[in-house]
């Protein structure tokens, strides 16, 4: 019997008759009358525009929307502990997710290189790289955990977290920790596998860790059914077993080869040329995320300045924000598998026409959400807090956030495309400017300089998504954007 490949090898060797030479448009254009196909049997670069691109995308918004379920379920139960617990939530989540982004650029990096290899036809190849990408994300994920695990406690307070929220936000991060492993794991995998054009697998999961953290939350935070009464820790224990469990479903099912996409055996013999090949990509996309992250940290940071109840409002707006961006992010993450099976495939003129309809469909939904959470903030405020201050600032941010909504779909569609095109880089730059140059001095500036206060923050916001989409429109005329190899 044939050995499998594993880790620490020559790619060529392995896959000889896989072997090309690197892609061009014209050589590309054979492979087309050979299209690749999604789970439901759609082809990724040979069907209507869009029917395959919502026969991508809609599984991943139903994957991204239950995904906010977990922020959701979590910050209701919590919510019920008071605003200082509710608060640590609300800077807990922007923590991890900067600390997410340590490993999630190189789980869209590997997901990215996977689908270019799709688009050629390189299938063996594509499980090979998804070999040595996995276990790599195993080891490095499984130390990143026990670092940050000594290291938060002593890094919370310099945030300017003080009294309860620090005691609570401490809790909840530590022991977050146990669930930091699965948590990249299960991205690294269904990141793998999307690539594939497989979004169903990866939404079958989301859905059963979010029961599990449904089922775990009331039992473990408020102690109901007879569980013990663990307050906020109770919330990181039921996220990190969901996780766990998430994870070793996704691990079963791609060492079985149960999808489109097998692991062959783990390896720590990781061969430098592919591991380099994803960090080539994968470092962009994690300092895009990164500036994302320590954005959102500044941004709750300034507005912590006018007191728990801006700090609170600031937290309920954001998760409106998220439920509303699913559909956008869900978008964007079909649009960079397309944009590089496509390219792969050598239908260019695909790339552009998927973008279009995406703006249009989306903005066409996103501005029929927008009007009903204008109408409907306050309710919608009061779902989540009985303080009336808090309630008061949410929908003053409600208000503000709506208008930028539009701006930012046209921004997100220009970077992702970019992205699946092979310019991580270049998107990464995208997103910086209009965080760092515009978002980050406008709100501190309109909230510390004005009259504005608070309200000058969420302002600066809306104001940054339309300068997203003005530099990320003017990143994709054309096409020699799209000539990048990968």
């Amino acid at each position: 019997m044939k050995e499998e490949p594993t880790g620490g090898f020559d790619i060529e060797k392995i896959i000889p008759d896989d072997r090309e030479a690197p892609a061009t448009v014209a050589g590309n254009r054979a492979r087309a009358a050979h299209p690749v196909h999604s789970a439901d049997g759609i082809s990724l670069t040979d069907g209507p525009i869009a029917r395959t691109l919502w026969k991508l995308a809609m599984p991943l918004a139903l994957g991204f929307v239950i995904n906010a379920v977990y922020s959701w379920t979590n910050m209701y139960f919590v919510s019920r502990l008071g605003d200082d617990a509710l608060a640590a939530l609300g800077f807990s989540d922007q923590i991890n997710f900067v600390i997410f982004t340590i490993g999630s650029g190189f789980c869209i990096g590997t997901g990215i290189v996977i689908a270019r290899r799709v688009g050629q036809h390189r299938m063996r190849e594509a499980s090979v790289i998804a070999t040595q990408a996995f276990s790599f994300m195993a080891l490095y994920s499984t130390l990143a955990a026990i670092i940050l695990y000594f290291v938060l406690p002593l890094a919370l307070p310099l945030l300017g977290l003080k009294g309860a929220v620090l005691q609570y936000t401490t809790v909840y991060m530590s022991t977050l920790m146990i669930g930091f492993p699965a948590n990249l794991i299960l991205f690294q995998a269904n990141s793998s596998v999307r690539s594939t054009g497989n979004t169903i697998f990866p939404m079958t999961v989301l859905i059963i860790t979010a029961v599990l953290n449904l089922i775990l939350d009331p039992f473990l935070i408020l102690g109901k059914f007879g569980g013990p009464r663990l307050g906020v820790q109770g919330a990181a224990i039921s996220t990190s077993i969901a996780e766990w469990a998430g994870a070793l479903i996704a691990i079963y099912a791609l060492y079985a080869g149960r999808l489109n996409l097998r692991l062959y055996r783990p390896t720590i013999r990781f061969d430098r040329g592919i591991i380099a090949g994803i960090f080539a990509i994968g470092v962009p996309s994690s300092m895009q995320t990164l500036a994302v992250s320590m954005t959102r940290v500044v941004i709750i940071s300034i507005i912590n300045i006018f007191g728990t109840a801006a700090t609170a409002a600031y937290t309920i707006g954001m998760r409106v924000d998220v439920l509303v961006f699913m559909p956008i992010f869900a978008t964007g993450i079909a649009l960079e598998t397309l944009t590089s099976q496509n390219i792969g495939a050598g239908r260019l003129e695909r790339v552009a026409q998927f973008r279009r309809t995406a703006i249009l469909h989306l903005g066409t939904g996103t501005a029929l959400a927008g009007v009903a959470i204008f109408l409907f903030a306050r309710p919608l405020a009061e779902t989540f807090t009985a303080d009336p201050g808090v309630a008061e600032l949410t929908v003053r941010y409600l208000h503000i956030a709506v208008f930028g909504y539009l701006f930012f779909i046209v921004g997100q569609t220009a970077t992702r495309s970019l992205s699946g095109a092979g310019h991580a880089a270049r998107s990464m730059w995208i997103v910086a400017a209009m965080l760092l140059v515009v978002q980050i001095p406008l709100a501190y500036g309109l909230s510390r300089f004005t009259e504005l206060r608070e309200t000058g923050v969420f302002a600066a916001i809306a104001i940054s998504y339309l300068v997203f989409a003005v530099i990320g429109s003017a990143a994709v005329r054309g096409r020699d954007w799209m000539m990048k190899n990968v």
